[in-house]
C-alpha cells in the first residue's frame, strides 16, 4: 500500500509540472466524487485567469485528497498546487507558540515569567504580565496591527519587527487587566518572538529551522529570512480591482504573529505531530484560562470549537491576499486544509464546506450552477443603519458583499434573506426581521419576531446639513502619532487618515458616534467628546481589539 501510495503522489506531482490541476485521488467520472463536490465549492476559483488555493484532506495520516485551484502566479502562468508556498499568516502562531513550548521543556523559560524580565523596555503599566498572558491573548495589550489600520498606516510597505515592538512599546494603556479577558492580538505573538530572540541569541526564523523543520523534515517552509528553494514557487497574493487581479506588494516581514511559508505536502507532517503523545505539539493544545478560572477555547496558537457533532482544532489565518486555514477533527483524525491567495478567499466558509461533504457525508445538489440570486431587495439601503434596543444595545444592519447582515453588540453576525417586502430571514432560524415605515415609507424601526415574542428597535438618525460642520476638522493622537481629517465633500462629512482610503462618517447625531470597518474584517468605532461650551474637542477610537485611543481636535495645521 504505501508503494501504491507514493505512485499515486508521484503521477500527481509529475501532473502538476505539465500545468495540469491536480486531481483528487477520488475517479471523476463518478457523479458522487469528492472531485466533483469540492470543485463545486471551489468553482469561483477554478481557471487560468485568477488566483485561487490549494486543498488537501488528511485522514489517519494519509494525504486522501489534494488539488490546486486557480493560478499561484497569473504572470508566470503557474498554478496552485500542493508544493506551491504560500504565507500562512496567523496559523503562524502555533509554530511560534511551539518554540515557547520547546524552551519551557528545557527550563529556559516559565509561563510565570514576567516579560519584562526578558524585554525590560516594554512599558510598565503596573500590572504583571507574564509570558502565559501572550500565550493566551489574555494580557490586555493592544494589537499592533489594527493601530496601524486605524492610523493610516500601509500593510504593503517594508515592516519589520523592530517596527512593530516600536508601536508596541509606544502605548500608554493597555486595553484591561491582564489575566481578567481574552482579545485576541498580534502584538502577544511579536513579544513572544522577541522574547526567543533574546533567550536564545537567534531569530525566530533560525530557531524554527534548526528545532522544528528540521527534525521534521518540512523542508519547503520557513520564517521571513527562510530562501525559497530555485525549484520552487511562493504564491503571489491578489485582490480584485474592478474585475482586475492586482498583486499585493508584501514588504511585511514581521515574523512570530505570522511571516511564515509552507507547502500543503509539509503541513501533512505537522499535522500528524498533534497525535504523538511525546510531541511538543500537545503542550501547544494545552488550554489557557482567565484569572476567575473560566477556562478558554484557546491553546497556544490554537482554537478549541465544535463544528456540527464534533470537536475541532482550528486557526485561520488572513494577511493581504493571502488566505489559510488548518481545520482538525481529532477524535476522527481527519484535517481539511486550505492554502490560498486570493482576498475573496474564506477559508473557514471552504474548509467547513469540504467537512460536510467529507466528514458528515452530506449529499450536494449539483444541478444548479448559477450564483444564488442576491439576498437585498432594489431598496436595502433604505434598512441599513443602527437600531436602538435599549441603552448601550444596538442591532447593526449593513450590507456585506452585496447581502444584508444583522448583528447584535459583540455577537456574531447573521445574514438576513429577503421574503417579501420589508421581511427577512434571519440567518438559519425561523426568526424574522421585520423593518416598518411610516407614511413617507421611511425606515423608523426594526422589530425581531422570534417565538417568545417580539422585540422592537428604534432606528437612529445621522447629522446632516448643517450639524455636519460640527464635527470637521483635524483631530490628531500624539501618543498615536497619528491625523484624522474630516471634511465636508458633497453634503456629507468624510474623514482620512494615513494612507488609508476615504470613509464616509455617518455620525449617529444622538450619541455623537460614528462606526467603519476595514475589509469586513475589524470594526471600529469614534466616540466624539463635547466641551462645555457644547463644541466637539476630540474623538475616543476604538475597536475590539484595542481601545481608548484619543484624539484631540486641532485649530491648526498639524506637522
Amino acid at each position: 500500500m504505501k508503494n501504491q501510495h507514493m505512485s499515486l503522489y508521484l503521477a500527481s506531482f509529475f501532473l502538476l509540472f505539465l500545468g495540469i490541476e491536480t486531481p483528487g485521488f477520488a475517479s471523476k467520472n463518478n457523479p458522487d466524487s469528492l472531485e466533483i463536490k469540492i470543485d463545486a465549492i471551489l468553482k469561483n476559483f477554478i481557471g487560468k485567469d485568477r488566483p485561487g488555493a490549494t486543498i488537501g484532506i488528511i485522514d489517519h495520516g494519509r494525504l486522501v485528497y489534494q488539488k490546486g485551484y486557480g493560478m499561484a502566479d497569473l504572470e508566470k502562468k503557474i498554478p496552485n498546487h500542493p508544493d506551491v508556498m504560500y504565507k500562512i499568516a496567523s496559523v503562524s502562531k502555533q509554530f511560534t507558540a511551539t518554540a515557547v513550548s520547546q524552551l519551557i521543556r528545557q527550563n529556559k523559560l516559565s509561563l510565570h515569567d514576567d516579560i519584562r524580565t526578558y524585554i525590560p523596555e516594554f512599558p510598565d503599566y503596573g500590572k504583571r504580565i507574564s509570558v502565559s498572558h501572550l500565550l493566551y491573548h489574555t494580557s490586555g495589550i493592544r494589537d499592533y496591527m489594527v493601530l496601524m489600520w486605524l492610523t493610516g498606516k500601509s500593510f504593503e510597505e517594508p515592516f519589520l519587527n523592530r517596527d512593530a515592538l516600536e508601536i508596541i512599546n509606544r502605548q500608554g494603556s493597555l486595553n484591561f487587566t491582564p489575566g481578567q479577558r481574552c482579545v485576541y492580538s498580534n502584538s502577544n505573538y511579536i513579544l513572544l518572538a522577541e522574547i526567543i530572540k533574546r533567550i536564545t541569541g537567534r531569530s525566530l526564523s533560525d530557531y524554527a529551522d534548526e528545532n522544528i523543520f528540521k527534525g521534521l523534515k518540512m523542508k519547503q517552509s520557513g520564517f521571513e529570512s527562510y530562501k525559497i528553494p530555485g525549484n520552487h514557487t511562493l504564491a503571489i497574493s491578489y485582490k480584485k480591482n474592478e474585475n482586475k487581479y492586482r498583486s499585493y506588494r508584501n514588504g511585511n516581514h514581521a515574523t512570530g504573529d505570522g511571516g511564515m511559508s509552507t507547502t500543503l505536502n509539509d503541513l501533512i507532517k505537522w499535522d500528524q505531530e498533534f497525535y504523538d503523545s511525546t510531541s511538543v505539539n500537545q503542550d501547544i493544545l494545552k488550554r489557557g484560562a482567565l484569572e476567575s478560572g473560566n477556562i478558554l477555547s484557546y491553546g497556544r496558537g490554537i482554537m478549541f470549537n465544535t463544528y456540527r457533532t464534533q470537536s475541532v482544532q482550528t486557526h485561520p489565518g488572513a494577511f493581504l491576499g493571502y488566505r489559510s486555514e488548518i481545520l482538525r477533527f481529532p477524535k476522527l483524525q481527519i484535517s481539511v486544509i486550505l492554502l490560498g491567495n486570493s482576498d475573496e478567499i474564506n477559508p473557514e466558509e471552504i474548509t467547513r464546506k469540504i467537512a460536510d461533504i467529507y466528514v458528515f457525508k452530506d449529499k450536494m445538489d449539483l444541478s444548479n450552477d448559477e450564483n444564488p440570486p442576491s439576498t437585498l431587495p432594489v431598496s436595502y439601503k433604505a434598512f441599513t443603519g443602527k437600531y436602538e434596543v435599549a441603552l448601550n444595545l444596538f442591532i447593526d444592519i449593513r450590507e456585506e458583499n452585496n447581502q444584508m447582515i444583522g448583528q447584535v453588540g459583540g455577537q456574531a453576525a447573521q445574514t438576513l434573506y429577503h421574503e417579501a417586502g420589508n421581511t427577512f430571514k434571519i440567518g438559519n432560524t425561523n426568526d424574522k426581521a421585520v423593518f416598518k415605515t411610516d407614511s413617507s415609507g421611511k425606515v423608523f424601526q426594526l422589530n425581531i419576531v422570534q417565538g417568545q415574542g417580539t422585540t422592537k428597535a428604534v432606528k437612529l438618525g445621522f447629522a446632516s446639513g448643517e450639524v455636519l460642520g460640527q464635527f470637521a476638522g483635524t483631530y490628531y493622537s500624539d501618543e498615536q502619532k497619528a491625523s484624522y481629517v474630516f471634511d465636508i465633500q458633497d453634503g456629507a462629512l468624510w474623514f482620512k487618515t494615513g494612507t488609508n482610503p476615504g470613509v464616509k462618517a455617518e455620525i449617529i447625531i444622538k450619541y455623537d458616534v460614528c462606526y467603519f470597518s476595514y475589509q469586513n474584517l475589524e470594526r471600529a468605532t469614534i466616540k466624539f467628546s463635547r466641551g462645555d461650551t457644547g463644541r466637539i474637542t476630540g474623538f475616543t477610537l476604538s475597536s475590539g481589539r484595542v481601545s481608548g485611543l484619543k484624539f484631540e481636535k486641532k485649530q491648526r495645521s498639524i506637522p
